[in-house]
């Protein structure tokens, strides 16, 4: 059996393509850069602030004078964003206690210990971060 020229062609032509292909996604798997969850972690306000004063003393050229009023302007933020986050913490607590005690309601008892770890873990996590730097 013969096999014609047009249908070498093709075949050829294929062969072509998937080897292209499968070239462009092996460079794209081995250029891929990965995502460290632990980057985001290591985020804090602190760094923040920082960036920040020498954002605005960069960009806009901030004097010594202007700089302290700043970092005494972002202290007193600080300050009211954690009288603010003290004041709504209860009522916050009260909505996420009853959040839990529904969600008890139609675990089963195999789910219930499982549950109660997640609860300990996210407690743990919040008191972490509360603990921390801060605004």
């Amino acid at each position: 059996m013969q096999i014609s020229k047009g249908k070498v062609a093709l075949y050829l032509g294929l062969m072509f393509g998937a080897g292209a292909a499968a070239g462009v996604m092996g460079s794209m798997l081995y250029s891929a850069e990965t995502v460290s969850a632990k980057a985001l972690q290591t985020n804090n306000n602190d760094d923040w602030r920082k960036k920040y004063v020498e954002s605005m003393k960069t960009r806009l050229s901030m004097s010594e004078d202007q700089l302290k009023k700043l970092d005494d302007t972002l202290d007193e933020t600080r300050v009211e964003y954690r009288l603010l986050r003290n004041r709504y913490k209860p009522e916050m607590e009260k909505i996420h206690t009853v959040q839990v005690e529904k969600i008890k309601k139609f675990l089963k008892n195999d789910q219930m210990a499982e549950f109660d770890k997640m609860e300990r873990e996210r407690e743990e996590k919040m008191r972490a971060r509360e603990s921390g730097p801060g605004l």
